[in-house]
């Protein structure tokens, strides 16, 4: 018997550490309302940290945190609070704790009617079944934040947490198909890549073997560029000399015509004794033959 108490208590003890951070039990901001509360003090408000005076009703204030709690029970634990509500909202957290306590060690036991605890379908409709991460939060925050103790906030999560499997279950096949097509699509593109990439690459290479060849004859060009351009100085330079040499010829004296005609002369007897008499005929020696010798 001791040994269960003190397990009853160390889950109390983690129930009431559960509690204080319950999803559920958040901090509203209570709406202003025309009744005037009839058990409220005016050291409420002070205890509250509220600058304003409460124009509510205490018992709906707390049925606002508690959804679905008896009006009376709220009632009583107010009172029995000394009207403080924040006492009667740890008071009634603590009802809370004890009776989930007590009906999850009733619940959990291992028995044959354990599976009617927690109910095997999911009660949203195909329908209304989340398809973002947005809408699944909204989702799990709806069902938790309207769950009236901790038993049906597990149940509401475990039958979230089913149609959660359910709907990935169902739209695996689906995403099975669209990634293999996907897949298909991709190693078509992959495909149409390689072989654009390969078209280019002979593109380059015939493009960079034009450019070399251009190259090339671009510096032949150069070379012969430089080579005309050389003869054509060479060509100014023998039609210079040319010029000089008629200018000499034009202006020499007549000595040095007798001199070139004498030199000629002794040419032309020179051929007489090898090869026969010849004539001059318009200062040009002909060659006479046998027969002109005759004659």
């Amino acid at each position: 018997m001791g040994m269960a108490a003190t397990v009853v208590a160390s889950r109390k003890r983690g129930t009431d550490a559960f509690l204080d951070d319950d999803p559920f039990a958040f901090h509203v901001d209570l709406p202003v309302v025309v009744k005037r509360g009839r058990c409220s003090a005016p050291t409420v408000a002070a205890d509250l940290g509220l600058s304003f005076p409460l124009e509510y009703d205490p018992v709906e204030a707390l049925q606002l945190i508690f959804p679905g709690a008896d009006a009376k029970i709220l009632r009583e634990y107010l009172q029995a609070s000394g009207n403080v509500l924040d006492a009667a909202i740890r008071a009634y957290k603590d009802y809370l704790a004890n009776i989930s306590t007590e009906s999850s060690s009733i619940t959990y036991a291992p028995s044959d009617e354990a599976n009617d605890v927690v109910p095997s379908e999911v009660d949203l409709p195909v329908a209304t079944i989340p398809t973002s991460g947005s809408e699944w939060a909204e989702l799990i925050v709806k069902e938790l934040s309207s769950a009236p103790d901790l038993v049906d906030a597990k149940n509401r999560a475990f039958r979230i947490f089913k149609l959660l499997e359910r709907s990935a279950a169902r739209a695996s096949p689906d995403e099975k198909g669209k990634v293999h097509k996907e897949h298909k699509i991709v190693k078509q593109m992959l495909g149409g890549l390689l072989h654009q990439n390969g078209v280019l690459k002979r593109a380059f290479l015939i493009q960079h073997n034009r450019l070399k060849e251009y190259q090339e004859m671009v510096q032949e060009q150069s070379q012969f560029n430089q080579i005309v351009e050389k003869y054509q100085q060479q060509i100014k330079a023998l039609e210079v000399g040319e010029e000089l040499c008629l200018v000499i010829s034009s202006s020499a004296s007549e000595p040095m015509r007798q001199h070139l005609r004498i030199s000629q002369s002794r040419r032309l007897l020179t051929n007489t004794v090898v090869g026969g008499p010849s004539y001059c005929c318009r200062n040009s020696w002909v060659k006479l033959g046998p027969e002109s010798t005759r004659s």
